[in-house]
């Protein structure tokens, strides 16, 4: 893995990890990784694409990782959410120049409503799309978070720790779960421990993160499909025990909104597994579904 600087529309420095020592490459595989952690954590993960052909690459997002290790959770200015999904299109945009081949984008988690967002705004720059560990996320909820998460604003509390909105997820997953703090994660539980004890991750971001979110999901909801090209290779994969995903419910949910908008996505719940499904004690199985989606989405761009 090697890390070089990125720099962004805006003239923002944004942490990019390539793993790129692969003869022949048959493609590259774009990592838009989640929330409260950091694109190094797939490093495994990286180094078997790159046994099989793949360059991988990803950045560290603003507001995490390398890219803001001082103002892990913090938003600066603007419309942290918005900046980020065009950070990840010009990435795309630096990986098919420089390396001359399809690419394919993988969103996990957070990462993945980032992806979502990104193929409202067009997808003719990719060859396929993975959605992992994510959810259609819409309606009231969402409305009334971005209402919430407004008010904490104007009260000056913008930077302040999202708490609330953390207790209605995570501390939720774990309530159910019952597998010690962050057991929601994964089965894994030396993976688990890995994660509480990065600094780079376990933080809680803060209501000025959750504000621009919320307005990113809600982007997502207006959206009809129609800059989305009809022929886009989509994979969604989901633990079936993943409170994100609704343990299911939601994830069909996404699954059926695409196939409204006249795609043709693959849908694959791995069973037993929760969110981290690259950390998970089957992660082999995700493995090599990644892999070969992306071999396939590959071959047919």
């Amino acid at each position: 893995m090697k890390t070089e600087i990125f720099i962004a529309d805006d003239g923002k420095e944004i942490s990019l990890k390539i793993w790129d020592d692969v003869e022949s490459p048959r493609g590259v595989l774009q990592i838009i990784h989640g929330m409260a952690e950091h694109v190094s954590r797939y490093d495994d993960f990286a180094r078997f694409l790159n046994g099989e052909g793949f360059i991988v690459a990803g950045d560290d997002h603003r507001a995490h990782g390398d890219t803001d290790p001082d103002a892990l959770g913090l938003v600066g200015e603007g419309d942290l959410f918005e900046k980020t999904v065009a950070d990840e299109k010009g990435i795309t945009r630096l990986l098919r120049e420089r390396y001359g081949s399809p690419v394919v984008v993988m969103g996990h988690s957070y990462g993945s409503f980032l992806t979502q967002r990104y193929l409202t705004l067009g997808a003719d720059d990719i060859a396929g799309c993975i959605l992992m560990g994510s959810a259609a996320m819409e309606g009231i909820m969402v409305n009334l978070g971005r209402r919430i998460a407004a008010k904490k604003m104007r009260k000056g509390e913008k930077d302040a720790g999202g708490y609330f909105f953390a207790a209605q997820t995570f501390v939720k997953y774990d309530k159910k779960i019952k597998d010690g703090k962050n057991g929601w994660l994964c089965r894994d539980r030396a993976e688990v421990g890995k994660f509480n004890l990065d600094p780079q991750c376990n933080f809680t971001c803060s209501n000025g993160f959750y504000y621009y979110f919320f307005g990113g999901l809600q982007a997502i909801a207006r959206d009809k499909g129609e800059k989305i090209r009809k022929d886009l290779p989509l994979l969604i994969i989901s633990g079936d025990a993943d409170g994100v995903g609704g343990y299911g419910k939601l994830v069909k949910k996404l699954y059926k909104r695409y196939v409204k908008f006249g795609l043709s996505p693959k849908l694959q719940l791995i069973e037993g597994a929760r969110h981290e499904l690259i950390n998970e004690t089957n992660k082999a199985e995700v493995y090599t579904a990644v892999r070969d989606f992306a071999d396939t989405a590959i071959k047919k761009g």
